[in-house]
């Protein structure tokens, strides 16, 4: 079989989700970059397939590609993006463009271009000192504005600003973390009120060749503050000339970026005056795979292979019968250690609930704030919209957390963690 290179690391699609998808159109040869997921898991890898543990600096992991043979590369980690580009780019195969890559993993490039092709303007400026801040806050972004890395995911450091002295102090605190160099702030959209959906979908699509396959409209609940995903399903909530207009966003979206081979993922916002984008990603959305596996039998990341193998497919768009989803409680912002999880047996004979997967194990510190962090996932499906937002709340309602605390000990039922 042909010699398929995955650039490997966290984020979208696991080690095994990967392996199992990919060892049947190919021969998966894993290129692992120098990170501490990687590290833990290299036994896990070794085992599982070829793996090449890449040295971390440019002429040797070019070198070390090159001398892999590979007939095709992907990577499904938003963090390896640019690096996979690089890497097809040299030894001649199919995968995003640096250039494409550059603008799908920085926000500011993203959003002038976006702007630049009349696809989308939101106002953006970096921002590196308060001065800066106060300048855009004043000047061309306004409030209420949100702040964001410059690059990266997983809502880390992201926060929405109101007024202009809170925003201040924040990015003060923001600034002596240092766990981000640079930082860009644009205008936050206002979303439709469509309650008790989220005031955003996603997009789910695949480029073959140049031309765009748009999968499916990903429905969600409301976000967490500030701003962490809790849920999210198949079909979406939209009536279909809404999904229309949201879809039709997307690929103006993806066409102005130059995306033409591989899968993205587009956030798109929902506002009284029409679909605005969020930002577009250049991989596999976050827990995706599972939900399409499961809602529809459209295995992703083997089309992402299969795409990057120089094949042909043309995936339909999908509209289950059914409504599939995933709920992940988010950890608290607070900083805390997970003592024990109480009412797994009563949400798993909730009807319709099909599995609940830990994600944190008690006794695991938990460092607190805005990124997305998640406790678990649970998974189900419902006849319809309302049967699921039904089951949902009984679960939610019965799933306690306790956790330990500088303060105490404290227990929050799921429906808590949320808000």
């Amino acid at each position: 079989m042909k010699r398929l290179g995955i650039v490997y690391d966290e984020e979208a699609a696991s080690f095994g989700e990967i392996q199992a998808a990919l060892a049947k159109v190919s021969s998966p040869v894993f290129l692992l970059p120098p990170s501490e997921h990687n590290r833990r898991l290299l036994p896990l890898i070794r085992r599982g397939g070829e793996t090449v543990v890449l040295p971390g600096e440019a002429a040797g992991d070019a070198a070390a590609v090159r001398a892999a043979a590979l007939d095709g590369i992907v990577t499904f980690s938003e963090q390896q993006l640019a690096r996979t580009a690089e890497f097809a780019a040299a030894v001649g195969l199919a995968f995003h463009s640096p250039e494409t890559a550059g603008l799908l993993t920085d926000k500011l490039g993203q959003r002038e271009r976006l702007a630049s092709t009349g696809v989308d303007t939101v106002p953006v400026r970096t921002v590196r000192t308060v001065e800066e801040l106060d300048a855009a806050l004043a000047g061309p972004v306004g409030l209420p504005a949100v702040l964001k890395p410059r690059t990266g995911s997983g809502s880390r450091e992201t926060h929405r600003i109101s007024d202009a002295a809170t925003g201040r102090a924040l990015f003060r605190e923001v600034l002596e973390r240092g766990e981000v160099g640079e930082f860009v702030l644009e205008g936050y959209l206002r979303g439709a009120d469509t309650a008790p959906f989220g005031d955003y979908v996603s997009v789910e699509s695949l480029a073959v060749d140049g031309r765009v396959h748009h999968l499916a409209v990903t429905g969600k609940l409301p976000l967490a503050p500030p701003f962490r995903e809790t849920a999210q399903f198949w079909p979406s909530q939209l009536p279909e000339a809404a999904a229309r207009e949201v879809v039709e966003l997307a690929d103006r979206a993806v066409r102005a970026l130059g995306v033409t081979t591989g899968l993205t993922h587009t956030e798109i916002k929902l506002t009284p005056s029409g679909p605005r984008v969020i930002e577009v990603n250049g991989r596999l959305g976050g827990l995706i795979q599972e939900l399409s596996l499961r809602a529809a039998g459209l295995d992703l990341i083997r089309l992402a292979g299969l795409v990057a193998l120089g094949e042909h497919p043309r995936p339909e768009p999908v509209r289950p019968a059914r409504v599939y989803y995933q709920y992940t409680n988010p950890a608290p912002r607070f900083p805390s250690v997970l003592e024990r999880i109480d009412g797994v047996d009563a949400a798993l004979g909730e009807p319709g609930v099909t599995s609940w997967i830990p994600h944190v194990r008690p006794g695991s510190a938990l460092p607190g704030g805005v990124m997305t962090q998640t406790l678990d996932l649970l998974c189900g499906d419902a006849p319809d919209h309302d049967g699921m937002l039904a089951t949902l709340a009984a679960v939610l309602a019965g799933l306690r957390f306790t956790f330990t605390t500088p303060d105490g000990p404290t227990t929050l039922t799921a429906d808590r963690l949320a808000h």
